[in-house]
């Protein structure tokens, strides 16, 4: 095998590349596009240093760690309360040799302390190739867990899908849309055009906010401009979807998602409380999956968090961890 080397780029000199790792790359999600991480980086970098590590061969880049640095300490772009899953990118390479290739050049910068890298799934290659290639490096590696992230495996119709879901929460979703359906006109609407998306987001906001106290508390201004330009930039590349279930033409519930390959990703939600004895959030949520199995989507992903209605509606947890790494 040829010798591998390390550069720095930025967005604009990896940008072709990192296209094609994203296409050739397994195990992604919408959170590894250019599209979300430099929208994330132009509100949030800050005072950081743009590392975007990429690793060559024989003049073809063959991997990309989207990296970042403050002070001592190397990390992923994007925090937990915006960012669900984190990703390393490669092609045509063995995976120790990539990750064998990022952890060398980090060894190597001798300001440098830590790596922290958050949201790792567990599904992933860099679940087990970190730990093993920062240990051969010399360093020390402390793993914890972070959080669930529920989804589920979609069947070829609705009714399989319900079918398969256990035998109290088919009968609870079946009654509640029987109940929803007598007690309104009933719409499902889903927006995937920049345009469309746009123009009906603060509808979005407005539900989010008034969903619960914490979802208000979180969506400050500033993670609102957040949303408002990542939702747009990533329905530019085709990704991004917004939902709302009608209830008399009175827009009662929302969601975001994003389509990734064959799968399809809830980001964010919201509802008006008035309407919570219709169950609408969760009703919104089993439309959607309906919509998706139409569409061919093969996994739904309800992302981090480990609400009720997410198992209620057939998830499974998966979980995702974090690795703080340090020189031994």
């Amino acid at each position: 095998m040829s010798d591998l080397e390390v550069r720095i780029e930025d967005f604009d000199s990896i940008g072709e590349d990192w296209e094609r790792l994203l296409g050739e790359s397994s195990d992604l999600s919408p959170f590894a596009t250019p599209a979300w991480q430099q929208t994330w980086w132009k509100m949030f970098g800050g005072d950081a240093d743009l590392k975007l590590l990429t690793v060559i061969q024989d003049g073809d880049v063959k991997g990309l760690a989207p990296f970042m640095r403050r002070g001592n300490e190397v990390s992923f772009l994007g925090e937990s309360d915006l960012v669900d899953y984190h990703h390393f990118l490669h092609s045509g390479i063995e995976d120790a040799a990539f990750y064998d290739t990022v952890f060398g050049h980090l060894s190597a910068v001798a300001s440098l302390n830590s790596v922290r890298l958050t949201s790792v799934p567990e599904w992933s290659v860099a679940y087990k190739a970190v730990p093993a290639a920062a240990l051969a490096a010399g360093w020390q590696v402390e793993e914890t867990f972070e959080d669930v992230s529920p989804g589920l495996e979609l069947t070829d119709t609705w009714d399989d899908y319900v079918s398969g879901l256990s035998k109290k929460d088919r009968h609870e979703l079946r009654r509640k849309l029987r109940r929803l359906e007598r007690s309104a006109e009933i719409n499902h609407v889903e927006y995937c055009t920049p345009e469309d998306i746009t123009a009906n987001l603060d509808d979005f906001v407005r539900l989010h906010r008034m969903s619960t106290p914490d979802k208000a508390e979180f969506m400050t201004d500033y993670r609102e401009e957040f949303f408002r330009a990542v939702v747009t930039n990533m329905a530019k590349v085709g990704i991004s979807r917004l939902y709302f279930l009608e209830v008399d033409g009175v827009r009662a519930a929302t969601s975001i998602c994003f389509v990734h390959g064959d799968s399809q990703l809830v980001y964010n939600s919201g509802y008006d409380p008035e309407y919570r004895a219709l169950s609408v959030g969760l009703l919104n949520h089993a439309m959607t999956i309906k919509l998706a199995i139409e569409n061919g989507v093969r996994y739904f992903d309800f992302l981090r968090g480990d609400e009720s209605y997410k198992y209620h509606l057939g998830a499974h947890d998966r979980s995702l961890y974090n690795f703080v790494v340090t020189r031994a």
